[in-house]
């Protein structure tokens, strides 16, 4: 009866996603609410509808602060930042993929 049991302990860290107005996501991201509507036209924030409001996350906020980088203060016009910013989603996606496919070997 020398039995040994193990318990296994997983802290998670859970948060609500955070939405933030169309305001606080301008003073966030350093970037006037007219830019933030055009690069949501362009396509590359989406933002999500709430109350008739529209929200961005904070991950949209990053990403607003990169953009406003690459155009701002490395001088990309938006065509490019447009590129660069699908490309490096694109890379997002392809390294969750090789993970996953390493995960199943």
């Amino acid at each position: 009866m020398n039995e040994q049991h193990v318990t296994r302990i997983t802290i998670v860290q859970h948060r609500s996603p955070l939405l933030y107005s169309e305001q606080e996501t301008a003073t966030a991201s350093h970037l006037a609410p007219g830019t933030i509507r055009h690069l949501r036209a362009l396509g590359l924030v989406a933002g999500e509808e709430v109350d008739g409001e529209l929200r961005y996350s904070e991950e949209e906020i990053m990403l607003l602060r990169r953009i406003r980088r690459l155009h701002y203060d490395l001088g990309i016009n938006l065509a490019g930042v447009e590129v660069i910013i699908r490309l490096l989603q694109r890379i997002d996606e392809l390294q969750a993929d090789l993970e996953r496919a390493r995960g199943r070997e």
